[in-house]
């Protein structure tokens, strides 16, 4: 086929020079003239009606059957190119409950797929893997965060890589959204990688994901889970991965492994993934699946996702894909290191909620005192209503209520804490550095009690609030007998110099 003639015939249509009735008697005016492509074979035969000429695949291009399609009416330029065509309501519709038999066939399979996914045995895990997370060393029993379930996406980010893989951070972009979800199905859920952790936050940072992400570098863990391979692994085709060897093209893998940690602490390990059984999480696939072009990989090199790009790399497409990184493009630089000085307290925070005994909800240490419950509740709320007091212009104190509700047990406490500290620190990273700037008012009916830069409400109400609270929790703990968690630094129970 003529590459001129391709290109003209393509310019007429796609240009509109052409509109679709037209280019189909245009085009068939060409081919009978056979002008243009003369070496296109015309046939008389009888399918579906008479005289009707026939193309034949022998020496003629995919672009010749798609004039060809077009010359007989059957097909617009869009549909002859994605190889379809283009029919009536009642055979569109027919065509679509034949394709909804074998979607709901396919229902069913996953969900008893699912079934016997859920009935695999478990193994038990024997080390005690130590990982590096924003507060310091973290133990793997407590990545659960008081939950019984624990979903490990190990994400593809290497020691000594600039950023964190394309395809792993494609899916990363879906995070934040479904860990609040996850949550009140009793799982927890944290990305882990061999980078060390100031390469882990500083990519993090630039992406604008908040969601848990740990540092297992110096552990065996990627390599016990098989998404870090040993030099000894490095021979091309052995490395161990996806539960067998292949030649896989770098030193580090992607995959989610899942646990579960019982009554007693015992966590084991129910179940792994990796290749393309990662294909599920991927919600952009999911979408794409449903479009006449699909995901549009069949051409492309050196493999199928090299489309695929860090949501702020894209040349055109406007703002970053992930759901905080708008946000975090303009977070205020005043605000910088209270945020960060917000997430590591609220790891401390986390640890002491964790320590409060379930069984003592109830008890308080003073007839005028608030029941443990209150407390812990109360702890819990304030990143949420002290940041939401923050964005506005100011507050009443007369229409506060400083009687804090009783929770009715501590799993409603630690979720509480979770969403509270996300939808915190999103208001936070929202304020630009003329807002942080703006006044807010504190008022008592018609009398003003001061007024002060909204950076100053988010450091005296929000944080100082906080961490008033927390030394009250501390005393509470004592008085119960409880070991008081590490803060700043050692306390008579726990000694991190030690």
């Amino acid at each position: 086929m003529c590459p001129a003639c391709i290109a003209a015939a393509t310019v007429w249509i796609v240009s509109g020079a052409v509109t679709g009735g037209g280019s189909g008697a245009l085009i068939t005016k060409v081919l009978r003239s056979r002008k243009f492509y003369p070496h296109i074979s015309q046939k008389k035969g009888n399918v579906g009606h008479e005289n009707t000429e026939m193309w034949t695949a022998q020496n003629n291009s995919e672009f010749e059957r798609i004039i060809w399609l077009l010359s007989r009416g059957e097909a617009t330029m869009a549909t002859a190119i994605l190889n379809t065509k283009v029919v009536g309501p009642a055979e569109w519709l027919a065509a679509r409950k034949e394709l909804l038999k074998k979607e709901k066939e396919f229902t069913r399979l996953r969900d008893e797929l699912s079934r016997q996914r859920r009935e695999l045995p478990w193994e038990k895990v024997e080390k005690d893997y130590i990982f590096e997370g924003p507060t310091g060393k973290v133990a793997l029993t407590e990545l659960f965060r008081g939950k019984s379930q624990l979903v490990a996406y190990h994400f593809m980010f290497g020691p000594g890589w600039e950023q964190g893989c394309p395809s792993c951070s494609f899916l990363a972009d879906n995070f934040d959204g479904m860990r609040v979800h996850l949550e009140q199905r009793d799982v927890a859920f944290t990305a882990i990688s061999r980078a060390t952790l100031p390469e882990i936050e500083a990519f993090q940072k630039r992406m604008g994901w908040n969601f848990p992400w740990v540092s297992s570098n110096g552990t065996d863990f990627n390599y016990d889970y098989k998404v870090s391979f040993a030099k000894e692994d490095m021979t091309p085709g052995k490395r161990p991965y996806n539960f067998g060897t292949m030649d896989f093209p770098s030193d580090e893998g992607p995959g989610l492994s899942v646990f579960y940690k019982d009554i007693d602490g015992q966590i084991y390990h129910t179940y792994s993934t990796y290749s393309r059984g990662l294909d599920i999480l991927l919600t952009t696939y999911n979408y794409l699946d449903m479009t006449p072009k699909g995901r549009d990989e069949a051409n492309m090199t050196p493999h199928a996702m090299a489309w695929v790009r860090h949501h702020d790399r894209y040349e055109s497409g406007g703002e970053a894909g992930s759901c905080c990184s708008g946000e975090a493009a303009k977070t205020s630089k005043l605000l910088e290191p209270v945020i960060a000085e917000f997430r590591e307290e609220a790891a401390t925070m986390r640890r002491m909620l964790e320590r409060v005994p379930a069984d003592k909800l109830t008890w308080k240490p003073h007839h005028k005192s608030m029941t443990l419950g209150q407390l812990a509740g109360h702890i819990a709320a304030i990143p949420d209503r002290t940041s939401g007091l923050a964005m506005g212009e100011g507050f009443d104190v007369k229409n506060a209520n400083f009687v804090p509700p009783q929770p009715k047990d501590k799993e409603e406490i630690l979720t509480a804490f979770e969403a509270n500290v996300r939808e915190g620190e999103a208001r936070l990273r929202s304020l630009t550095d003329e807002k942080a700037l703006q006044s807010w008012t504190l008022r008592f009916g018609d009398r003003q009690v001061f007024t002060v830069p909204r950076v100053g409400v988010v450091r005296s109400i929000m944080l100082n609030h906080w961490y008033h609270h927390r030394g009250q929790l501390s005393v509470y703990l004592r008085l119960l007998e409880v070991p008081v968690p590490v803060s700043y630094g050692r306390t008579a129970d726990e000694n991190p110099f030690a």
